[in-house]
């Protein structure tokens, strides 16, 4: 879709400026670099199927209910040790 206002003409200023000033820095330019692979790709199906989508919003919704207790991740690294030893 080709548009052509003054709007988009000023909006693809601004980004080409503020990308310039985004390259001057290694570790920004690999992130963007990165966000305009993901927007290239093809999308492949998911690994995850809708259940387990599904298992995973039913426990999120009981959490943000209260319905069920988390456990911190100091909780998690602690259970992890004593049940298999790292």
């Amino acid at each position: 879709m080709y548009i052509c206002s003054m709007g988009a003409i000023d909006l693809r200023s601004s980004l080409i400026e503020r990308f310039n000033k985004i390259i001057e820095d290694d570790s920004k330019l690999m992130a963007l670099a990165g966000i305009f692979d993901s927007m290239n790709e093809v999308e492949s199906p998911s690994l995850v199927s809708d259940e387990h989508y599904k298992i995973v919003e039913e426990r999120r919704r009981k959490y943000h209910a209260g319905e069920t207790k988390g456990s911190s991740w100091e909780e998690v690294k602690s259970n992890l040790k004593k049940k298999y030893g790292f």
